[in-house]
């Protein structure tokens, strides 16, 4: 039997989680995680992807309520009929398809339910194709684009950020955006922009048009109807896209809550003698002590755990060498003290990448993470043979925070011929 309610009105779920409160999240988890566990292992799925398809549906809730009003008469169907029509699609994606949604499973639901639910999963669905494909871009054009949709961000703030002058951000970020769009329009065989055309809806939207320019290009648009459409879909790519990259306090937090809850409601483990409900409670208690003791909940803990372990190993090159006593004392998991020898190496010599590295990696251990990245940026940058265990580090970085997405980018940044990539990819899908 699913628990009660927490609430007589449905549509505290919708602001629950665009004010991500524990209680409210809790709530969905108790009354709806198992059911939807058992639909997607009952069609062809595992435990993990019914863990990603609630979490999908969760945010594409959250996306779309901080887009437009989302007003749902039952709560209940709705969120299962859109984590039914995501892993439809995922199963699409990967060559495989289930029966149709059978009739009584809408008959319970409204007629706007039932149309919201498409546009929310269609909005989702743009969303996680554009991420997709921007994750693909380098390192330099993701930068660019991540900076550049920004809210309030001022030229000289991305110019700042980017390295790159005023004057080449708008053909710079054009190029990125070609890129993108080109992967986007060919998969959803649409019709992309021009060259010129893409120029100035980057220009138009982002309000850096000249007012005579602006009028001109507004008259074109309210002239051409085709070009309408083309601006309208590249404003909602860059929109969605947006929610995904883009710094966003409020977004995190929500993640991080959700990422909380998936070790207690989707462990692994499904073979054991207890029964489930039982269990997931009893899990569920755990991981919310573990939480409150460690600030961090046991499935991050636990997949960092099982990625972090590494020893301190230096060349013999005088400009890069190590006290013998921090290498000793890291190698046996006393980071505290390994980091001050590592601070008075770097007081002596802040160019020696390998103490810089092994100083970030303590840091994480420590849960200094802001520290820890501000020694492995530059680690990353050098291009010594260190730069992609740096980037490792700074993905695990994140992961203890439940920051997947910037987990992930850091992941991508290192490439096939990599010392760690298989280990890249066993993290990467870890976190699938």
């Amino acid at each position: 039997m699913s628990p009660e309610p927490l609430f007589h009105n449905d549509q505290e779920y919708i602001e629950g989680l665009l004010h991500h409160k524990p209680a409210v999240i809790e709530n969905i988890y108790q009354r709806f995680a198992s059911k939807e566990k058992r639909f997607i292992l009952q069609k062809s799925g595992h435990v993990k992807d019914a863990a990603h398809i609630f979490e999908e549906a969760l945010m594409d809730i959250y996306y779309f309520a901080r887009r437009h009003p989302l007003k749902v008469t039952d709560f209940e169907p709705f969120l299962q009929l859109l984590s039914k029509r995501i892993w439809e699609q995922e199963l699409e994606r990967r060559g495989q398809r289930i029966p149709g949604l059978e009739a009584e499973e809408l008959s319970t639901m409204s007629r706007d339910d039932i149309q919201d639910v498409e546009d929310v999963l269609k909005e989702g669905e743009k969303r996680r194709l554009a991420y997709h494909y921007y994750l693909a871009l380098p390192d330099e054009c993701k930068d660019l684009l991540r900076w550049s949709l920004t809210e309030g961000c001022l030229q000289e703030d991305i110019a700042a950020e980017t390295n790159i002058p005023v004057s080449e951000l708008p053909e710079r970020r054009t190029a990125c955006f070609r890129s993108l769009f080109r992967d986007i329009d060919a998969k959803l065989k649409a019709n992309s922009l021009s060259e010129k055309d893409l120029l100035d809806t980057d220009r138009f939207l982002s309000g850096q048009m000249s007012e005579t320019d602006r009028k001109i290009f507004t008259e074109r648009i309210q002239k051409d109807p085709t070009l309408t459409q083309q601006v309208k879909r590249f404003d909602a790519v860059r929109q969605l896209l947006a929610q995904k990259i883009c710094g966003d306090p409020e977004r995190d937090e929500l993640q991080h809550q959700l990422f909380t809850h998936r070790n207690a409601w989707y462990t692994l483990k499904d073979n054991s003698v207890i029964p489930i409900r039982n269990y997931v409670i009893l899990t569920a208690l755990i991981a919310a002590g573990m939480a409150i003791l460690l600030y961090i909940s046991p499935w991050r803990k636990n997949i960092y755990r099982q990625f972090a372990s590494t020893e301190m190993q230096i060349p013999d090159i005088d400009s890069v060498k190590v006290p013998e006593d921090a290498i000793r004392q890291f190698n046996h998991g006393h980071f505290d003290e390994a980091i001050v020898l590592l601070n008075n190496t770097l007081a002596g010599n802040p160019g020696n990448v390998y103490a810089r590295y092994y100083r970030g990696v303590a840091l994480i251990d420590q849960n200094q993470l802001e520290n820890a990245r501000r020694d492995l940026v530059p680690v990353f940058n050098s291009g010594s043979e260190l730069r992609y265990e740096a980037a490792f580090y700074m993905a695990l970085s994140y992961l203890k925070e439940g920051r997947r997405q910037q987990c992930l980018e850091w992941l991508l940044r290192i490439p096939p011929g990599a010392p760690n990539y298989l280990k890249v990819q066993k993290l990467i899908e870890e976190l699938k």
